[in-house]
C-alpha cells in the first residue's frame, strides 16, 4: 500500500470514529406521550446510564421511563441544565409522576489549579483541589431539591455509590457527601434509595476494572433496587390518590 493511499485510509477511519463519538448517547427512548402509564424521569452520572435500561425493562408494564441523552454529572452543571431535562429538551415540559435523582461523584472529582480534571491523583505533582466542599455541595444540592419539589413529582434520593479505586480520604469523600444529602433529604422528608449501602457489600464483584462503573451484574442488581423503589412510590401515589378520591365522594355523599 502506498503512502498516499495509506494515510487516506488513516484520514477516513479518523473521520468514522470522530463521527461515532459525535452521536450522542440515549439510555432510554422519549416517554409516550400517548401512554396513560406514570412517568418516571432518572437523572444522575453514568452510573445511572449503566442501570437506566434494566429499569426501562423492569417498569415496562407499569411506567414510562425516561432519562436525559447526556452524563448529569455534578450538582453545578446540574443548575445550569436542570430546567431543560425537566422539560426533555425537544419532547416540550413533560408532567412527572416519580423523580430518582442523584448527584455526587463528580462533584468528589480532584481538579487541577486549572480546574481539569485529575485522572492520576497519585502521579499528580500540582496544585489540586476537590471539585465541590461539602458546603458547596450542600448549597448546590439544596437548590437542586428546590426545582424538583416544584415538579410536584414523588421525589427518591439515590445515594452515590463507593469507588473502590479510592483509599483512605478520598474513599470518604463519598461518604462525607453522602451524609450531607441524607440530612437534606430527611429534613425534606424524601425517600432514600440507598445504593451505596446497597452496593458496598458486593462492590468488588459488581465494578468493572476501574472499580466505579458496574459490570453487567452490578447493573442489574443496581436496576432491581432502583425498579422496586419507584415501583413503591408509584403505589404509594396510586394508593393516596384513591383515598383522596374515596373522601372526597363521601364528603359529597353527606352533602
Amino acid at each position: 500500500m502506498s503512502n498516499r493511499v495509506f494515510g487516506r485510509v488513516v484520514r477516513l477511519l479518523a473521520t468514522a470514529v470522530a463521527v461515532i463519538l459525535a452521536v450522542p448517547v440515549r439510555a432510554a427512548d422519549a416517554p409516550d406521550k400517548s401512554s396513560p402509564r406514570p412517568r418516571v424521569l432518572i437523572l444522575g452520572d453514568s452510573i445511572s446510564i449503566g442501570y437506566t435500561p434494566l429499569v426501562k425493562r423492569d417498569l415496562q408494564d407499569v411506567a414510562e421511563v425516561f432519562r436525559p441523552k447526556e452524563n448529569c454529572q455534578h450538582t453545578a452543571y446540574g443548575l445550569e441544565h436542570l430546567d431543560r431535562w425537566l422539560g426533555t429538551e425537544k419532547w416540550g415540559t413533560e408532567k412527572w409522576d416519580v423523580i430518582h435523582f442523584n448527584w455526587g461523584i463528580w462533584d468528589t472529582h480532584m481538579l487541577s489549579a486549572q480546574n481539569e480534571l485529575i485522572r492520576d491523583e497519585a502521579g499528580f505533582k500540582g496544585e489540586s483541589h476537590i471539585r465541590h466542599t461539602p458546603e458547596q455541595y450542600r448549597e448546590n444540592l439544596t437548590k437542586l431539591v428546590d426545582k424538583l419539589e416544584k415538579t410536584g413529582a414523588t421525589l427518591i434520593w439515590a445515594t452515590t455509590t463507593p469507588c473502590l479505586s479510592r483509599t483512605g480520604n478520598r474513599f470518604a469523600d463519598i461518604k462525607n457527601l453522602n451524609k450531607v444529602a441524607d440530612e437534606i433529604m430527611r429534613k425534606r422528608g424524601i425517600a432514600v434509595d440507598d445504593l451505596y449501602e446497597f452496593a458496598l457489600p458486593n462492590a468488588a464483584a459488581w465494578q468493572q476494572s476501574d472499580k466505579a462503573h458496574f459490570n453487567e451484574t452490578g447493573n442489574e442488581r443496581l436496576g432491581k433496587q432502583v425498579s422496586d423503589s419507584i415501583r413503591a412510590a408509584l403505589r404509594q401515589k396510586q394508593n393516596s390518590a384513591a383515598s383522596a378520591k374515596r373522601e372526597g365522594q363521601q364528603q359529597g355523599n353527606e352533602r
